[in-house]
């Protein structure tokens, strides 16, 4: 970690209020993730409200537990107790949320009882979804294992798969309001044993599943603890939040690979209180104001041309007052991943809308795509301290389920270097607002070459060029003309600022349209909808053939809708004849 200049600039605007919000997926275990804070964010046209984090319809849900026992080493009792201490370690001051258990289920549920209907597993009438207001999260115990393999497959439930399989989570319903109103929670039984080291593993990860299913997101704060580069202090893996996306593996138990592994960080006390956050004066009986003692941080990471720039993730530094620079720490406290409240999926002219649950989260306002929110930075020992704001890349490891961002399919390298800032001073309930630009980063958006989907460009007659998706939902448009009996091989490859091939950019995805196809239709030739599969570094390919001449439109895209000043590439098109070239002929554009 660089160390910054010690010059203070004092940057504060009001922060303003969000209201708070939740999204849902069954089998939310392989649901796609947010980090820093919200899992679930939501937007149209799914959601009636849009850029807010998804939560729970009331600040306090109740868990109801199976009435049978989880294993032949674990009666109900104990199960109930391991249940108990995984839930209350969400119960904090500094949150409105209050988790506790209000009872049993009505019956034990097993195979007997539980099975899958043609849309999906069907449990008894209490533990359906249409019971939240009685009941809003059921814990299910899985003694033989059979609504694990029910669920997850055959043999999901072996023992050998437990630190995968040991708690399933899901929350079934969410409603367009944006907010969760019931969960399941499936404890393995054949997970249990004689050691009491198999318990704590499950209890750590049925902690885990809790944060889960309450709204938050992965998180990356001093991730040199997973990566072991450097080789974390001890302090870095106390700040090493209990929502990171991926465990580390250091034996049997991976509860036991890190310091205190059943107490909150404070990066997932900043994340609980973004979604459930108590204004200053508000705090009810056993809570105390989200600020009192803390700090809140947010503003923008902006591109020169004044886009946001997503997928950055912004970590923080505290300096104790009346220090030296030698005082500031060596670990980040908080962690926020700039856009999360941003659109994650925007669809394509290739593909079309995006119409899963994806494509129903986020904000389509410009002003949410570089935001970041750290939501609460404790204070140290004093009546004031210094910030030090610091950005870092997402590890590409976290994509798809353990996704930190609003980048699910792939991870995107911030543009330009990492700017380390120094800012205060700020005393309780402070919440400073910094707008900051990254060093070196692309500056240039200039697309008046790509031409439109009614006005395409020519292909040059090389049968190359390169342009740039720059502005969120660009797509470039280029027009082609073929002879009959000929094959067109397209080729599409992502490009860093400094013209290198890269998979952590754009996804590109190709369109071929005759060029008399409706504007907005989809590719009427051909399409690869699906970035990076070619043989090459960050290439898409797609081929195609024609028995008669034809006019094209060719779309050129990111997959996910995306577009910013970072977004090069290069495209190509072969045309070969169908007979093998003689004569030393070559195939090739006039072909």
């Amino acid at each position: 970690m660089a160390r910054p200049d010690t010059i203070l600039r004092i940057q504060c605007n009001v922060w303003l209020q969000t209201f708070l919000f939740v999204l849902f997926c069954w089998f939310a275990t392989a649901a796609t993730a947010w980090a820093g804070g919200p899992r679930w964010v939501t937007g149209p046209p799914y959601f009636t409200t849009s850029g807010v984090p998804v939560v729970w319809y009331t600040n306090q849900p109740l868990y109801f537990t199976d009435p049978g026992n989880l294993s032949s080493t674990v009666n109900h009792a104990a199960a109930d107790a391991l249940v108990a201490a995984a839930a209350a370690v969400w119960n904090v001051p500094t949150a409105t949320l209050v988790l506790s258990q209000g009872g049993a289920l009505d019956e034990h549920v097993s195979g007997a009882n539980a099975f899958l209907g043609s849309n999906g597993p069907i449990f008894p009438a209490d533990v359906q979804s249409s019971n939240y207001l009685a009941k809003q999260i059921a814990v299910i115990y899985d003694s033989d294992g059979s609504i694990t393999d029910l669920l997850l497959g055959n043999g999901a439930s072996d023992p050998s798969g437990c630190l995968q399989n040991g708690v399933t989570e899901s929350v079934d319903s969410i409603v367009p309001a944006g907010f969760i109103q019931h969960a399941i929670l499936i404890l393995n039984g054949r997970c249990t044993g004689h050691a009491p080291q198999q318990q704590m593993q499950l209890q750590y990860q049925l902690m885990r599943a809790f944060g889960r299913l309450l709204g938050l997101g992965w998180s990356q704060t001093n991730d040199n603890v997973f990566t072991d580069s450097p080789q974390p202090t001890f302090d870095q893996a106390m700040f090493w939040p209990v929502m990171h996306p991926i465990d580390i593996i250091c034996g049997p138990y991976t509860y036991q690979c890190l310091p205190q592994p059943f107490t909150l960080r404070p990066d997932d006390l900043s994340a609980l209180a973004q979604l459930y956050f108590i204004d200053q004066g508000q705090a009810g009986p056993g809570k105390t104001d989200s600020l009192l003692n803390a700090n809140l941080f947010s503003g923008h990471v902006n591109f020169p041309t004044g886009e946001g720039m997503q997928g950055v993730n912004v970590v923080v530094r505290r300096w104790a007052q009346f220090t030296l620079p030698s005082a500031i720490e060596d670990r980040y406290t908080v962690s926020s991943v700039s856009g999360a409240l941003f659109r994650q999926s925007n669809g394509n002219p290739v593909s079309g809308p995006d119409t899963s649950f994806a494509g129903s989260q986020g904000s389509q306002n410009s002003s949410d795509e570089g935001y970041y929110l750290l939501d609460r930075i404790p204070m140290l020992p004093g009546t004031w301290q210094v910030l030090i704001l610091e950005t870092e890349p997402v590890n590409p490891l976290y994509t798809g389920q353990y996704a930190v961002g609003p980048y699910v399919a792939n991870t995107v390298t911030p543009s330009g270097s990492d700017p380390v800032s120094t800012y205060g001073i700020f005393g309780s309930y402070a919440q400073p607002f910094v707008d900051f630009v990254t060093n070196d980063a692309a500056a240039d958006c200039n697309t008046g070459t790509d031409g439109t989907e009614a006005a395409p460009a020519a292909v040059t007659p090389s049968g190359w060029w390169s342009g740039l998706l720059c502005g969120y939902g660009h797509s470039a448009w280029s027009s082609l003309s073929v002879k009959a009996n000929r094959s067109a091989t397209f080729e599409v490859t992502a490009e860093d600022e400094q013209g290198f091939a890269t998979s952590a950019k754009a996804m590109p995805v190709i369109g071929v349209w005759n060029a008399t196809d409706a504007l907005g239709s989809l590719p009427g030739v051909a399409g690869a909808g699906e970035a990076f599969d070619g043989d090459a570094n960050g290439m898409t390919t797609l081929t195609t053939a024609f028995t008669q001449p034809n006019q094209l439109r060719i779309g050129i895209a990111d997959q996910r809708g995306d577009g910013r000043p970072d977004f090069n590439y290069e495209a190509r098109v072969h045309l070969c004849g169908f007979a093998e070239p003689r004569n030393g002929e070559r195939c090739g554009r006039h072909d």
